[in-house]
């Protein structure tokens, strides 16, 4: 059959929502599907149980095929659908390894399934997104028909769209990742990367977070509260337990927690010193919710009987905005991919990371010094740490150098 002849097909898969079994779509971006991801009610939601159905039409006849029930037995599936002149024999695994036969496609699949190995959920999802972004400004199909040209044209491209200098050199680095990871050679120059400025580390000023306090329930002020006083990252917030907690030494502890599919960050568990108002937020909470294993967990639904229980709650960064908006701290003239910030709650300047700029920008100020800062901040190296003393005056800035110097820190002896 010829290619342009080939029925449309998309990808469906089987799965019980809310207590009743029900076909809903796979995720689609560029024209390839994404089957680790659903659509429920308009929404993105992992999924990894059910049957995945091939959806097509033949003489105006719908027509539902089942095609296994794993990712990639679906995706090899739709290709073949999609690629009739492959042989029959053709293995998608052997495809990505060749750069003279993988469409590009294909290899971003292997890449990612790599990556969900040995990467961070999150981690997983900005390298998707980055790579959903390249897939089709590329304007290649073989990985073996990429050029360092068309690398730098995506560059191009992506300033065009208003993008920041670091944000697109980021983005190719994972695009190059995941095309040398098939075979490809591109060879790039040292001058291709164009330079940005590094921006100056924003943080929340003292009168937004008392207004931002001031708006916020019990629950909500208590989050925030962790993310202020901890410098902890959005994950460690959401997975933190009671046994994380040493009311007696005030301190919380970041660990690896594979019932909640989390790893810090570089593997690297540390302990952390808090406020003692955060301790007594905390002994306060406890009394009503002690049963749990987490401290926050996903609150419930209204309309969603299974959603919540104690599962780590995703949510915090449009909480963070909500309240933002409600307590009129939006800046009212950005634009996200959202909305209008004077619209509703979509305030660029309002977000997770930083509640941890503020915390460690107040240590610094407070003097702690640099190295004792980036163990708490779970940095593996000193020069992402470094970044925050450029927040501070020129004259503190000075004694924290000098700090540093008589530390053994900055220089060895």
């Amino acid at each position: 059959m010829d290619s342009t002849t080939t029925p449309k097909a998309n990808l469906k898969k089987y799965i019980k929502v809310d207590g009743k079994w029900r076909f809903v779509p796979v995720l689609k971006q560029n024209g390839v599907p994404y089957p680790g991801t659903v659509l429920i009610e308009g929404e993105p939601v992992r999924s990894t149980t059910g049957t995945f159905y091939l959806e097509l039409y033949e003489n105006g006849r719908r027509i539902q095929r089942p095609v296994g029930a794993s990712p990639r037995e679906a995706k090899d599936a739709w290709f073949r659908h999609s690629n009739p002149d492959a042989p029959n024999d053709t293995n998608l695994n052997e495809l990505a390894a060749n750069p003279q036969s993988s469409p590009i496609s294909v290899a971003f699949e292997r890449f990612l399934d790599e990556v969900k190995a040995s990467k961070e959920p999150a981690t997983y999802d900005a390298y998707e997104a980055d790579l959903r972004w390249a897939l089709h400004k590329l304007g290649k199909r073989y990985v073996s028909d990429v050029t360092r040209h068309d690398i730098l044209r995506v560059i191009g491209k992506g300033r065009e769209e208003g993008l920041d200098t670091k944000t697109v050199n980021r983005k190719l680095i994972v695009v190059l990742m995941a095309l040398r990871n098939s075979g490809a050679v591109i060879d790039m120059k040292r001058g291709d990367w164009p330079k940005g400025t590094e921006p100056i580390v924003q943080i929340y000023e003292t009168k937004e977070m008392a207004t931002f306090f001031k708006a916020c329930t019990p629950r909500e002020k208590l989050i925030f509260e962790t993310f202020l006083c901890s410098g902890f990252r959005a994950r460690e917030v959401a997975t933190l337990t009671w046994s994380d907690v040493d009311f007696k030494q005030r301190t919380l502890q970041v660990r690896h927690k594979p019932e909640y599919k989390f790893k810090p960050k570089n593997h690297e568990e540390r302990t952390v010193r808090v406020p003692l108002m955060l301790i007594k937020s905390l002994a306060a909470w406890r009394k009503g919710h002690g049963d749990d294993t987490l401290i926050l967990p996903t609150p419930p639904h209204p309309k969603r009987p299974n959603y919540g229980g104690q599962r780590p709650d995703a949510h915090h960064l449009e909480l963070c905005k909500q309240i933002a908006w409600r307590a009129k701290l939006n800046c009212r003239q950005c634009v996200t991919k959202k909305g209008k910030c004077a619209n509703g709650p979509y305030c660029g300047k309002w977000h997770l990371h930083k509640w941890r700029h503020t915390f460690a920008t107040n240590l610094l100020r407070s003097g702690v010094d640099i190295k004792t800062l980036q163990v708490m901040l779970g940095h593996k190296n000193l020069a992402t740490t470094e970044k925050y003393l450029r927040t501070l005056p020129l004259k503190d800035l000075g004694s924290k150098i000098e700090k540093s110097i008589n530390a053994g820190i900055l220089r060895r002896k």
